[in-house]
């Protein structure tokens, strides 16, 4: 199963529009420091320039910096891949996944996209956030479809648990067998610190 894929070209546009709250909310408050006496309409324009300038090069290095968002589907493993200075690529192996999220903020939703953070047991552990992200899709519903079957197959997800993500009520899962392994290895530990042999 080799399913290569980009994000919506409508991702473009939201992170354009995120721009521009950014720069409505954090900067153009500022202004308002033209009417303290020394600063006047001098200090307005020169500020204006230099905010208009960081828009500009935002918006000009937003869709090359989007063209490198690519997503892969192998046997294996999910990988991401994206930058445009920096370089990056996550690869997830599909049986080190313990969740897959959708999340979808307002200006997704107004665009009709979804993000997809796919989580694994020692990264979301140690760092808040997940291992992967899949952001700007159009299609997120069939693609965490798609994902969810990848994982089944490495037994990281029961097999009895429906698409939509409704956990069944019967056997436990591979992880729960795992943390009930580790919690019964961690009280024999604790035995064996309180009552140390003679």
């Amino acid at each position: 199963m080799d399913a290569q894929f980009t994000p919506d070209p409508r991702l473009r546009t939201k992170y354009m529009l995120v721009t521009l709250i950014v720069c409505a909310v954090f900067f153009l408050p500022w202004i308002a420091l033209a009417y303290l006496p020394g600063l006047g309409w001098t200090f307005v324009v020169i500020y204006f320039l230099a905010n208009a300038l960081w828009v500009l090069l935002a918006f000009l290095l937003i869709a090359p910096y989007c063209r490198t968002i690519r997503y892969e589907m192998t046997d294996e493993a999910v990988i991401v891949r994206r930058g445009l200075i920096t370089q990056s690529e996550d690869v997830v192996p599909y049986r080190m996944i313990t969740n897959i999220a959708i999340r979808r903020g307002p200006l997704d939703r107004l665009f009709g996209l979804g993000t997809l953070n796919v989580h694994t047991a020692g990264h979301s552990a140690q760092e808040a956030g997940p291992e992967a992200k899949l952001v700007g899709l159009s299609n997120y519903r069939a693609v965490h479809e798609a994902l969810l079957e990848a994982v089944k197959r490495f037994g990281r997800i029961p097999s009895d648990v429906a698409p939509s993500g409704a956990p069944a009520a019967e056997a436990p899962s591979a992880i729960g067998q795992q943390l009930e392994a580790i919690l019964q290895e961690l009280r024999g530990l604790r035995a064996d610190l309180t009552h140390p042999q003679h």
